[in-house]
């Protein structure tokens, strides 16, 4: 794993490589290796002061990434490397760095142009303290669990869930599912093929796929919320407490309402479409599909 400067040189420590047993900066401990005839793994542990970080972030990823907040003094970040035939594990990089009280992580793989191949994947473990601005790879899953406010989680090949994260949260998956449950505020999700599961969100500003089924909680929406896929179906649960103007819409299927009560009123219903006030709310929910059907429980 290699550290940096505060003042933003970076500066190439040693590793953990196993019998190598030597130290990073002090902080970095915990080394082992599973050596194979085509796979090798090591795992590099560093520890930060959380007192001196405001903020996080994880950039440029070649892997896998998980997060979690949890009461504790400092913060961890673990690096799993996994080299396969020809690459070395010495070329597989993770990067700590910490300037102006924002710890940034990084990793970094070689080109390949024979047999062989490698990733490193990262998880990380915080106090509440230390907000979380992105989690970011190119090509892995990412896991967060207890994400502060205002967190983005992306991945342009792989899956994205959350859990319990407290307040608002924005998941983009170029291709993978995406799966919500719990968030204190408006949860924004969108990928381009997989399906977007939410539950029990503060708030719903916009779900949307190209190519999957979206399945939602709706206890209450942003002031102009969209929940759409171009080919999949919707199924919205309507919370008792929402208010809002909605509009359901398709262009090959059918839109059906189930358990509605006296606060939901429609106002215009055809096999395709449906309008109707939800509390007599201002706010507006859209919901439509151009290949699916969509499903409203009220």
């Amino acid at each position: 794993m290699t550290d940096g400067s505060d003042d933003g040189a970076p500066t190439t420590r040693r590793r953990l490589l196993g019998a190598g047993g030597a130290a990073l900066g002090g902080v970095l401990a915990g080394c082992s290796a599973v050596a194979d005839a085509e796979r090798r793994s090591t795992t590099e542990r560093r520890t930060v002061d959380a007192s001196t970080v405001s903020t996080l972030a994880v950039t440029d990823a070649t892997g896998d990434i998980s997060f979690r907040s949890k009461p504790r003094d400092d913060i961890e970040v673990v690096a799993r490397k996994h080299a396969l035939g020809g690459v070395s594990l010495d070329e597989l990089d993770a990067t700590v760095r910490v300037a102006d009280d924002r710890l940034e992580v990084t990793t970094g793989e070689p080109r390949i142009f024979g047999f062989g191949g490698g990733r490193v994947d990262v998880e990380i473990h915080a106090p509440p303290s230390v907000a979380v601005d992105r989690l970011h790879t190119a090509d892995g899953d990412v896991h967060a669990a207890s994400v502060p406010d205002g967190a983005t989680l992306v991945t342009s090949d792989g899956d994205v869930s959350v859990t319990d994260a407290r307040g608002a949260v924005a998941v983009e998956s170029r291709d993978g599912d995406v799966d919500i449950d719990g968030t204190g505020g408006p949860v924004s999700a969108t990928t381009s093929d997989g399906t977007i599961r939410v539950r029990s969100p503060g708030r719903v500003e916009t779900l949307r796929t190209r190519d999957g089924d979206v399945v939602a909680d709706v206890p209450a929406v942003v002031e102009d919320a969209v929940v759409e896929s171009s080919d999949g179906d919707l199924s919205l649960r309507l919370g008792e407490g929402l208010s809002a103007a909605l509009t359901a819409r398709t262009h090959d299927g059918e839109v059906s309402v189930t358990n509605a009560g006296s606060s939901f009123r429609v106002r215009e219903r055809t096999e395709t479409r449906l309008r109707a006030a939800v509390n007599d709310g201002d706010a507006v929910l859209t919901a439509r599909t151009n290949d699916g059907d969509v499903a409203i429980r009220a």
